[in-house]
């Protein structure tokens, strides 16, 4: 798919396994508790999240980690802003979590991510399985340039988590 420069980008997969899912699959070199919580620290997020290059941020990052709790992101771009958020339905620290996800700009367009956070010999199998609310979305996402975007930003990950092991 999306290779880059970061270690184990490579390893990086999107699959569709049915007509409403998106499936996201990458290795990490870290443990799964430094994966886990890159993915739910605000400190750790605003420095990988939707960072695709030089004019790219996350300038709000809001977790309430909990069972109800809210979250909401902000990617700021080179051409404007963009909004996610969404609530937390399941959290099994570290093995997994489960959200809503909604694009601002279409709030009736409610997805739920599933992420598992697997241990591989120290490394971590991250599986993100996203399913939208009909097939004409699930496309819509695809033909968006998501996942060149996530491949970008699970290699900024990549870096973060190599950078929280080595301290």
């Amino acid at each position: 798919m999306v290779a880059g420069n970061a270690r184990n980008s490579d390893s990086f997969e999107v699959t569709t396994p049915s007509d409403r899912e998106i499936r996201l699959t990458r290795l990490f070199d870290a443990p799964r508790r430094l994966v886990f919580d890159a993915m739910t620290k605000p400190e750790h997020v605003k420095q990988w999240w939707g960072r695709l290059g030089e004019g790219y941020s996350t300038p709000v990052c809001e977790i309430d980690l909990r069972v109800g709790g809210r979250w909401r992101f902000v990617n700021r771009h080179p051409k404007g802003e963009v909004a996610f958020y969404g609530e937390y339905r399941e959290i099994t620290p570290p093995s997994r979590i489960v959200f809503t996800e909604i694009f601002e700009q279409f709030p009736d367009s409610v997805s739920v991510v599933t992420t598992d956070f697997i241990d591989e010999d120290g490394k971590t199998r991250l599986t993100a399985t996203v399913r939208y609310p009909s097939p004409e979305v699930r496309d819509m996402v695809l033909g968006s340039g998501m996942a060149r975007g996530a491949g970008i930003s699970y290699d900024r990950l990549e870096d973060l988590v190599a950078e929280l092991h080595r301290s």
